[in-house]
């Protein structure tokens, strides 16, 4: 390896991460719980010899829940290259998770705090017999669903809204009103993809939405009760929470 410099210095770094989220209990350290966190957080130490790092995500996932577009950042002091760093964390990460990409960040440089729009997907497989190819991924739901009634029910919810129906705020005290800009379904053969995008997401919000088209998609509601649900919140009235293995942190933009 190269150095960069003749001497060491502490930069911070920023990284996009990839996981599969089913055997991890969140992105969050937890205590006794094998969380993304932990993992990248010890393999950057087995790289460094530093088990001081901490890692900073733009968004904290939960249990089950999966990752292609997983901002991160960390301080570290290291002698060699990005490219050299990349190689070497990946090696000492596990086969579910894996950076890639990473680079030099500005000091200050919060991946949470600096997110202007996060996207989301979530996908549904929607057959009658289930798919072992698709299981870890996706939400097996039968009969079949109207997609005409759902992507209705769905463009209702793009704009400023209160969401409070389905989601509560990381902060106890924290508002609830959110801005979608987009939002939309589409199909590729029996997988049905709804795919969001805001400038921030409640607690549960896009499981607790889908939950709420799949009673629309199945006839059981109509589009129209979404307005309602936006006008009178209230958790208890929002669809069923989708499971989490159907949702994706697909990308953070700044």
């Amino acid at each position: 390896m190269q150095c960069d410099s003749e001497n060491a210095q502490v930069r911070r770094f920023r990284g996009i991460l990839e996981y599969d989220g089913t055997e991890f209990h969140g992105f969050q350290q937890q205590a006794e719980q094998r969380t993304v966190q932990a993992e990248l957080e010890t393999s950057i130490g087995r790289v460094s010899s530093d088990t001081r790092v901490v890692v900073r995500a733009a968004g904290r996932t939960d249990s089950g829940v999966h990752a292609s577009g997983q901002v991160i950042a960390f301080d570290l002091e290291w002698r060699h290259g990005v490219k050299e760093l990349l190689g070497a964390i990946n090696a000492h990460l596990p086969d579910d998770a894996c950076l890639s990409a990473l680079e030099y960040a500005e000091d200050g440089f919060d991946p949470r705090r600096a997110a202007r729009w996060r996207r989301y997907e979530y996908r549904i497989y929607n057959a009658p017999v289930r798919s072992p190819l698709h299981a870890r991924m996706s939400w097996l739901v039968w009969p079949k669903l109207d997609m005409q009634a759902m992507q209705a029910g769905a463009r209702i919810l793009r704009g400023e809204h209160d969401f409070a129906t389905f989601g509560s705020p990381p902060d106890k005290r924290g508002r609830t009103v959110r801005t979608v800009r987009e939002v939309k379904w589409r199909t590729e053969g029996q997988i049905l993809i709804f795919a969001i995008e805001a400038n921030a997401f409640l607690y549960h919000m896009v499981r607790s939405i889908v939950g709420t088209l799949r009673m629309v998609g199945s006839g059981q509601w109509e589009p129209d009760l979404v307005s309602e649900l936006l006008a009178s919140p209230d958790r208890s009235r929002c669809g069923a929470l989708a499971p989490p293995q159907g949702l994706t942190l697909l990308e953070v933009k700044y």
